[in-house]
């Protein structure tokens, strides 16, 4: 399922971020071209929680060119598979797949580029497929380097005889040169829920700040994180987990993740998945400034299993207003009808419009791969 913007906000004013666009999605794309990346085989001998099943990855080229060209990302898929015959299987199997670029290099190529943090997808269960809107994309170059991580897991089989699987996973592109009209260009910010692991509850915030703000939300509850000795300190060496333990019954846990999203100015969100473990039963953003809730995601477990089918997801061509001075919230409910503890995290993948943007000097980079290539060492002559 997913949310249109029509059903959550009301009409635009004249500061409203949304009324910033360059005509989006007003470029076709008629040629949407892929990369299909298999991963190695992974054996599932046993059972395996999340992020501690087998795992892999691989280098991705999109699009092998003479020279670098400017390409868009404009979608991502992945399936689990098995090893031989490459038939899907049943999705239960899913840790997650995570594309990655290189912070540098990106930087390299595209100078103005707003804070990245190398993570450009992650697809779990339930958000397996990203498509975005058309005329929206991720912009990279032909040249860049990209990495693919995928993982597995087992929560149900107690005997899984060996199994062995894939990833299958479906890169979407289009050259910039065969697009009708201007991209509107996107980039990854994300939401994220912790659990505190010492006195300070609000992430990326001193004491001080957190006391003298008008808003501020009740901040994160205090947890254990799932994997000992798992820490994700924010820049003030203050200690959270964003991987923690739920234990039987009901948790609802509020993290103010304005900080995490680090909004480089008010834009607009054109996309957002959302990545939960099972158990889970939603997750809502909220704007703690005007007291709007933005979005919230249901989660739709599957039957009989311990798992996830389907997990709302929001897509927009207008957008989702954002506003860099505004406080965020992001509340998750998990509700865990075992007898022992489960695993849990909590984010939403943010695709918003880069308004800065500028079209790469493919020139220079030519220049640069001209270089590399001469100062390269060469094998023995014959």
């Amino acid at each position: 399922m997913w949310w249109t913007l029509a059903a959550m906000l009301g009409c635009a004013g004249p500061n409203d971020p949304s009324t910033l666009q360059a005509d989006a999605a007003q470029a076709r794309t008629p040629t949407v071209r892929s990369t299909v990346v298999l991963s190695d085989p992974y054996t599932i001998d046993k059972k395996y929680p999340s992020m501690r099943g087998p795992y892999g990855f691989n280098d991705v080229v999109l699009y092998d060119s003479e020279q670098p060209e400017l390409l868009w990302i404009v979608g991502y898929k992945t399936t689990v598979v098995a090893a031989d015959s490459e038939e899907q299987i049943s999705q239960e199997f899913i840790c997650h797949a995570n594309l990655d670029f290189d912070t540098k290099d990106y930087y390299d190529h595209f100078p103005k580029a707003p804070p990245i943090s190398g993570r450009v997808f992650t697809l779990s269960q339930g958000q397996q497929d990203i498509r975005f809107p058309e005329g929206m994309g991720v912009p990279v170059t032909s040249d860049l380097s990209i990495s693919l991580a995928t993982q597995v897991l087992n929560l149900n089989l107690d005997d899984p005889k060996m199994m062995r699987v894939r990833h299958r996973v479906e890169i979407f592109f289009v050259r910039d040169a065969e697009v009708q009209g201007e991209m509107v260009p996107l980039f990854q910010a994300a939401a994220e829920g912790f659990k505190a692991l010492g006195e300070a509850k609000h992430y990326g915030f001193t004491e001080g700040e957190v006391s003298g703000m008008e808003v501020q939300g009740p901040g994160c509850g205090v947890g254990k994180p799932a994997i000992d000795g798992d820490s994700d300190d924010d820049h003030l060496g203050q200690q959270f987990t964003a991987h923690w333990v739920v234990p039987p019954g009901r948790e609802v846990n509020t993290t103010n993740v304005t900080r995490f999203m680090n909004l480089p100015y008010d834009t607009t969100a054109h996309y957002i998945a959302v990545h939960l473990h099972p158990f889970a039963k939603s997750l809502t953003l909220k704007d703690l400034t005007t007291d709007e809730v933005l979005f919230e995601a249901q989660v739709h477990g599957t039957p009989g299993k311990i798992g996830i089918d389907d997990i709302d997801h929001f897509e927009s061509v207008s957008g989702m207003p954002l506003y860099k001075e505004h406080q965020y919230e992001l509340t998750s409910v998990y509700e865990n009808t075992t007898d022992h503890d489960v695993d849990s995290m909590a984010v939403m993948y943010m695709y918003l419009r880069d308004k800065k943007f500028e079209k790469p000097d493919l020139s220079v980079v030519r220049e640069k791969k001209k270089k590399e290539e001469k100062a390269a060492p060469t094998g023995p002559s014959m």
